[in-house]
């Protein structure tokens, strides 16, 4: 519950509600005269939903660069949280690739040929370090989903 020393003008605000209703105004207050334990209920938010409606709040608000040292500091903890969350999906969708791939009884090699893409394109895939286009996605769902 942030613990703001000077009044917040003109702006409702309920410190015991969640980060996730703050309004833009609330977080640029927070941001501007907040403490570090305000912040890390900010970043909380921001790592459950990177591309959430907080996060693009916080990315605007940030992008003024008007608060020194924050802004580049929440900058950072954005493009962290969305790189863990984009990791985290690919590795999931891999895990899936793999699996669908193995209950369907092909190779990699086989899979990759019939898909039009290289066995190491799939094993990358299948590993989590690339995602596949929706195109080579598409053509791998089929394939698949036909087998």
């Amino acid at each position: 519950m942030p613990r703001i020393d000077a009044p917040i003008r003109n702006v409702r605000f309920d410190p015991c509600e969640p980060v996730s209703q703050w309004s833009p105004e609330v977080i640029e207050i927070v941001l501007d005269r907040g403490s570090l334990s305000d912040w890390r209920l900010i970043t909380t938010e921001i790592d459950r939903r990177p591309w959430g409606r907080i996060a693009r709040q916080v990315a605007e608000i940030t992008s003024w660069s008007e608060h020194y040292g924050v802004d580049e500091l929440m900058s950072t903890v954005i493009a962290r949280a969305r790189q863990r969350f984009d990791a985290a999906a690919r590795l999931k969708y891999a895990t899936y690739l793999r699996r669908r791939r193995v209950e369907a009884g092909l190779t990699q090699s086989e899979l990759a040929e019939a898909a039009g893409t290289s066995s190491s394109r799939l094993s990358a895939y299948e590993n989590g370090t690339v995602a596949p286009t929706t195109t080579v996605l598409g053509r791998i769902e089929a394939l698949l989903d036909a087998w």
